[in-house]
């Protein structure tokens, strides 16, 4: 893991993942959705989608952005991710590889600010992007809506964040009784990270 410092000036990290054999393609940078971290794109199973871009060539790069649980938690918008992590990481990965253009996979809230980053011409060195889930006109549901004006104000009260991990490692009182809640109200996943961010 290497640090790297964001265009206002936050740590974020980036892993560089490589394979047996030296890369005989360009860097590709892999962006992570909100609430999670860089290392979702390789968990414990026979084959993942990291191995898959290595064993095809490419350079492999992870970025924790703003959002990732890897870093203090922090209030953040998907606009200073799109100005600040993601132009820095680009510049980053090219410095690193002496390369003069990536590709990007982006996952999430990490693709819609990546995708708002290109579209406003931060990222001019990136020619593919493959973009995952949501992009750059997401559609919010009534719910998260709801959520978002009525429900926020009110938890960010008690709490100066939600986070994620607190599926698996709820901080304190408050934090153990809204992962009670989530545990019993969202149930479309096993996972209680998972549950987490369906909430969140």
């Amino acid at each position: 893991m290497r640090p790297l410092t964001a265009r206002d000036g936050l740590p974020l990290t980036v892993v560089h993942v490589q394979g047996r054999h030296p890369p005989t393609r360009g860097p590709v940078l892999v962006v992570h959705g909100a609430g999670v971290r860089a290392e979702l794109f390789r968990p414990p199973l026979p084959r993942t989608f990291v191995e898959a871009l290595i064993d095809a060539g490419w350079d492999v790069w992870l970025l924790n952005w703003r959002a990732s649980i890897d870093l203090d938690p922090m209030p953040w918008t998907v606009d200073q991710a799109a100005a600040h992590d993601h132009p820095a990481a680009v510049e980053h990965v090219l410095a690193a590889t002496g390369a003069d253009r990536l590709k990007a996979v982006v996952h999430g809230q990490g693709s819609t600010s990546f995708v708002m980053a290109a579209a406003a011409g931060l990222l001019p060195q990136v020619d593919t992007v493959v973009s995952n889930a949501v992009s750059l006109h997401p559609v919010v549901p009534a719910v998260s809506r709801f959520k978002i004006s009525k429900v926020a104000p009110i938890v960010s009260r008690v709490l100066p964040h939600l986070s994620p991990a607190w599926g698996d490692r709820p901080e304190g009182f408050a934090a153990r009784c809204v992962a009670d809640f989530v545990r019993a109200t969202h149930r479309e996943c096993r996972n209680g990270v998972c549950r987490m961010v369906s909430f969140t």
